[in-house]
């Protein structure tokens, strides 16, 4: 039996009931589906049955199959949906059995296909907040965290269901979400300004991908009567700090587009708030891409990928100038393991005696998450914490703001009244971590190649950087370079060796609200003479 949407009803039941009321009164206002119900019969992507939309019937595998088919061609009868679905990879079963319901999990397969079909990137979620994790199969685990990673598919409450038979409304509620991924809309507006200044859009990644962005050109952001050019990227270090970037997180076409100032503060910058209106125009297509390019960095989260620990957890101890070897250490975060190298870092710490610890990124309601989180694993630290060892700074990554240099100032005065070794660290350890180690070792007389040198092991650890290449030299050049010409209060253009860093480093704390007595102190406690008794300091 052929089958086909009934036009000439649908066509008589839309003149009969727009004679009297609205199209849309067999949808019932304020549910969960009011609105994607609305599209997929206004679309013709799904069809009433008997004049209502009947959110809780189950999905037949023609109805199923029939809405992916009427996205790319309209209405279609069994044959040419079957063939088509085979075709493009959508279905790859043997005996169809039309008029069988479907379960969840099919459902999800289906669009899952249709998804990579339509070339459409997501980043994979973790699922460890499904309680009925152990129903999903290993072969179907990598779709699964592909959708929720999406945003379209989210579960009900705990639970994935995957087992039990599709509902219309869910259907229904798979295709709203998913006509998101299909428009060319280049306006939008501010979603989200995070504690960086960073601000998130309402635009998908694959918004701009579809009206012919790509990676590399360079863009016009118009935004409170102001124009900013920035390029289109991927990471934060795609520019050079100070730089604005407007960001495709990891170029994933399911990610909302991010616009920043690298190591900045957009928001305060350009005085943007949540709700503004923001445009994104091409000013320049490819001008940037080739310097994009150099700039790619990809990394892991296994450990397996790293030789050992040290590199895995970016742990080691900096020993430049006359700093004392085993005073102070650098890593990513040994409490926040959204990296998967909590447990790393942590282990490592407690091997090197750690006392202190300046945690530049969190606060302490971040840290009660963290230990609270199912995969806690940091005990080392959390003792520390419960001692009384660790600050918490919360720090931006404008390091040119005074809310930086306030709490940087409240960090070192820490490390002041506390016994080493010392821990310095953000999340990664590269940034921020990265900033505080290349003006201490500037303070303790390095020069600016070995402070290059040390802060590009970060890079060569976490994206295998080759050292002396191009790339290379050009992370350091935009990034901890031009942080030691500010910290010199340089021009960009200036060169490092015509100035007296360890100068400029004691000119500069002291400018953030060190005492000269206090600087001393902080030499003092890093250097390569172990001072057994310090005065106290107001």
């Amino acid at each position: 039996m052929k089958k086909r949407f009934k036009l000439m009803s649908l066509f008589l039941a839309f003149i009969f009931t727009f004679s009297f009321i609205s199209l849309d009164t067999w949808a019932e206002e304020g549910k969960w589906y009011t609105d994607a119900a609305k599209y997929v019969i206004n679309n013709g992507i799904m069809e009433n049955l008997e004049e209502e939309f009947k959110p809780n019937d189950e999905v037949s595998r023609f109805t199923l199959y029939q809405s992916f088919y009427a996205i790319e061609k309209g209405l279609g009868e069994l044959d040419e949906v079957l063939n088509w679905s085979k075709e493009i990879g959508l279905y790859k079963g043997e005996d169809f059995k039309a008029e069988e319901n479907i379960t969840r999990l099919e459902m999800f397969e289906t669009l899952y296909n249709y998804m990579q079909y339509k070339n459409i990137t997501a980043e994979d979620d973790k699922l460890e907040d499904y309680l009925d994790l152990d129903e999903v199969s290993e072969k179907d685990m990598p779709i699964i965290e592909y959708l929720v990673g999406s945003g379209i598919v989210e579960g009900k409450g705990n639970n994935l269901d995957l087992n039990t038979n599709a509902k219309r409304a869910e259907l229904a509620k798979i295709h709203y979400y998913l006509s998101k991924f299909f428009n060319k809309e280049t306006t939008g507006a501010v979603k989200l300004v995070d504690k960086y200044g960073n601000i998130t859009l309402d635009l998908l990644t694959q918004n701009l991908l579809n009206a012919g962005f790509e990676f590399g050109d360079i863009l016009t952001v118009k935004i409170n009567e102001q124009e900013i050019e920035a390029p289109f990227g991927t990471g934060y270090s795609d520019v050079d700090t100070g730089s604005e970037i407007v960001r495709a997180p990891k170029g994933f076409g399911a990610n909302k587009i991010i616009i920043a100032v690298n190591m900045g503060n957009f928001s305060t910058t350009y005085n943007v708030k949540e709700g503004d209106k923001v445009e994104i125009e091409i000013k320049e297509k490819a001008g940037y891409r080739t310097e994009w390019e150099i700039r790619q960095l990809k990394r892991t989260n296994n450990r397996e990928d790293y030789s050992t620990d040290e590199i895995f957890a970016n742990f080691r101890n900096v020993q430049l100038g006359n700093m004392r070897k085993g005073i102070y250490y650098r890593s990513s975060s040994p409490i926040n393991n959204e990296l998967g190298r909590a447990s790393y870092s942590d282990e490592l710490i407690k091997e090197s005696g750690i006392k202190t610890v300046i945690n530049l990124a969190d606060n302490e309601e971040e840290i009660k998450g963290y230990i609270e989180a199912e995969d806690f694993n940091s005990p080392y630290y959390k003792e520390l914490y419960d001692n009384g060892n660790v600050i918490l700074l919360d720090m931006g990554v404008d390091f040119q703001s005074d809310d930086f240099k306030a709490k940087l100032k409240e960090g070192l005065k820490f490390m002041i009244d506390n016994e080493g070794p010392y821990l310095v660290h953000c999340t990664e350890g590269k940034d921020r971590a990265g900033f505080v180690a290349g003006l201490l070792e500037a303070l303790m007389g390095a020069t600016p190649e070995e402070i290059k040198e040390d802060y590009m092991i970060s890079f060569v650890n976490y994206y295998n950087v080759e050292h002396g290449s191009e790339q290379y030299e050009k992370i350091a050049e935009s990034n901890i370079l031009t942080s030691l010409k500010n910290i010199a209060n340089l021009p960009k253009d200036a060169e490092l060796s015509e100035v007296d860093l360890e100068k400029a480093a004691e000119d500069y704390l002291i400018g953030i609200g060190l005492t000269k007595e206090e600087v001393k102190l902080l030499k003092d406690k890093l250097s390569k003479d172990i001072i057994t008794e310090l005065p106290n300091v107001a």
